[in-house]
């Protein structure tokens, strides 16, 4: 197995990984949205931390879905004029637009980065059941790292034959 081709499954793999704790994120807020349900309306004794938790949740499940998107090229392409040129066209069309997300998503992580450094030294805490924000950035954050990485990476191999979510 050549090199790239054990790079390529690597970052699957850790995608896939990052993947699965989006979808627990999802299962946990279901999980609790029955459970507050059942205890407003069964009890009379909401849970304070209900909204909270599942909002830091949802924001974690996207995130953490990203890669795994990125990496099975299932994300939206708009291949107008990329579809329709000569291949080394298209080559320079797929590193200019991989060079673009990478853009876009260094300064995310240099952002994030700071946030999540601020958070965790601050103890941030939710407003109204104090909890802990640090864990929900810092996955954020190792998210956004790993987009980069599967950027940069997509950047130095062949454009895919049919990216999954491309508009035509």
């Amino acid at each position: 197995m050549k090199l790239a081709e054990r790079i390529d499954r690597a970052i699957f793999w850790i995608a896939r990984a990052l993947a699965v704790l989006a979808a627990s994120a999802i299962a946990v807020m279901a999980v609790l949205t029955v459970a507050a349900v059942i205890m407003r309306y069964g009890f009379g004794a909401p849970f304070r931390f209900t909204e909270e938790l599942a909002g830091l949740m949802l924001v974690m499940a996207a995130f953490l879905a990203m890669p795994l998107v990125l990496v099975r090229h299932e994300n939206i392409r708009v291949t107008l004029l990329s579809d329709h040129v000569p291949t080394p066209w298209r080559r320079g069309f797929w590193v200019l637009g991989q060079l673009v997300f990478l853009t876009f998503a260094l300064i995310f992580f240099r952002d994030s980065l700071a946030d999540a450094q601020f958070t965790q030294k601050l103890s941030l805490k939710s407003e109204v059941a104090r909890l802990p924000l640090a864990p929900f950035v810092w996955a954020m954050v190792a998210a956004v790292g790993l987009l980069v990485v599967v950027a940069a990476w997509q950047a130095l191999r062949p454009p895919p034959s049919k990216p999954g979510g491309a508009i035509h």
